[in-house]
Formats: structure tokens, C-alpha cells, sequence
């Protein structure tokens, strides 16, 4: 369990990666493969994408190097609106809130209910990977080998790549920019604006992103399924 910057209500620190895997627990929590955690949650991720209904900000889409997060706001909440509607796509930013599982048209979501969204830096969002990073390390350490164990130490390596020093962009390889399609794959595909945004946070500007992408898929190494979606061939 960690505490957020105001340090006034306990909140736990997961990576989307893990946070995907979590079922209601009996204790009114929330429990994943690899240990328990509250339903005040803590994260530092990059904004990619604001989704209106009805003339408001309706939810934010929040990716670590791990996976996505799904934000739902509270139109109620006309302060936090104001603020979700000020903030860049993409950009870091920094929330806390409330976890919450939603039913809609016969499906379940896990998402988070914002209480605080507040602008960040690489920093403090690097500086939120280690933090993740070392708790989510210990925890698995404790857990039998397993394929999912495998895949989520994976993401957390591929996670404590992207917060150090950027390497020059013409040493990111292929395979790199594969692997990290990979962890942002979800049922039908990785959202092109994820990935680019993980691209960026590497070295490569917006135009290389898109020109390294263009490469892979002329070599047949991934396809775009929709306009809006990437996916490994």
C-alpha cells in the first residue's frame, strides 16, 4: 500500500499490466494473481485519449508501459472536468481515485473514478515506474512460474526501460518497437496513439514513430486491423 503525493489517504501503486488481471476481492478490495490491493489507487501515466458524450468528457485513457487505464469521470465533479478538459493529449498526468468494476450491455469494466488529476512530469512519472516497479518485483518473486507471471515480468522490464535516459532513436530496434506493441495489444489490437506516445517517451519523434511503424508493416511484421488499431502480423 503507498500514499499519494498529499499524502492523506493510502493508495496502492499497480501497473495496468497487473491492474487487467484483478477480480473483486471478499474484503470490499481488489486481488490479482500476485497479491491484494485497495481501491484507492495512485498512477502516473500518459494521456492518450478524452471521449465525450453529450458534450463532456465522459472518460480519459491512461497508458503505462504495462498496459491502459480506463478513467470514467464524474459529471458531478465539475472542478475535475474543468481540469480533464485543460489537459494535453498526449501528456503525463497524475491520478488518484477509486477503483470500481461497471456493468454495461452484458459486459464488466474495470475502471477508475478520478478524485485528483493534476498534470506531470517525466519525472515524477519515471519516478512512479521504479516505485511501481519494486513493489510489483516482490510480489511476483513470491509467485510460482507461470505464463502469466512470465508476461507481466516482461512488461515491468520493458517498463523499466522506457524510465531511463532515452537511447539515441536510431538505436531502437525492431524488435523493441514489437515488444512494445505486444504489451499494448488488447482483444483486437494496440491502439496506434499508445504506441506512438510510448515511441516518443524512446527517443523518436512523432514523424519517426509513424515512419518505423510504416517500415514493420511493409516488411509484414504487423498490420493495421482499423485505422485506429496496430496489431503483430
Amino acid at each position: 500500500m503507498d500514499t499519494p503525493p498529499n499524502g492523506l489517504v493510502p493508495a496502492s501503486c499497480i501497473f495496468a499490466g497487473e491492474f487487467a488481471l484483478a477480480t473483486e476481492s471478499a474484503n470490499a478490495g481488489f486481488t490479482t494473481p500476485f497479491g491484494i490491493f485497495t481501491p484507492r489507487i495512485f498512477l502516473i501515466g500518459t494521456l492518450t485519449e478524452k471521449t465525450t458524450r453529450d458534450g463532456k468528457i465522459s472518460s480519459l485513457r491512461l497508458s503505462d508501459p504495462t498496459g491502459v487505464f480506463t478513467c470514467s469521470m464524474n459529471w458531478e465533479n465539475t472542478r475535475l472536468l474543468k481540469t480533464a478538459d485543460e489537459l494535453d493529449v498526449p501528456s503525463f498526468v497524475a491520478v488518484f481515485g477509486t477503483v470500481r468494476f461497471r456493468k454495461y450491455a452484458g459486459r464488466t469494466f474495470l475502471e477508475i473514478v478520478p478524485e485528483t488529476l493534476l498534470p506531470a512530469t517525466r519525472e515524477s512519472r519515471n519516478a512512479w515506474i521504479f516505485h511501481t516497479a519494486e513493489s510489483a518485483v516482490s510480489r511476483l518473486e513470491k509467485c510460482r512460474n507461470s505464463p502469466v507471471r512470465k508476461e507481466l515480468a516482461g512488461k515491468i522490464k520493458l517498463a523499466l526501460e522506457s524510465a531511463r535516459p532515452a537511447e539515441p532513436k536510431d538505436e531502437l530496434t525492431n524488435e523493441q518497437i514489437l515488444e512494445i506493441i505486444t504489451a499494448l495489444t488488447e482483444k483486437k489490437g494496440a491502439k496506434i496513439l499508445d504506441v506512438i506516445s510510448r515511441l516518443k517517451t524512446l527517443g523518436l519523434d512523432e514523424t519517426s514513430a509513424k515512419t518505423r511503424l510504416g517500415l514493420l508493416m511493409e516488411e509484414g511484421e504487423c498490420y493495421t486491423p482499423t485505422t485506429e488499431l496496430i496489431k503483430i502480423a
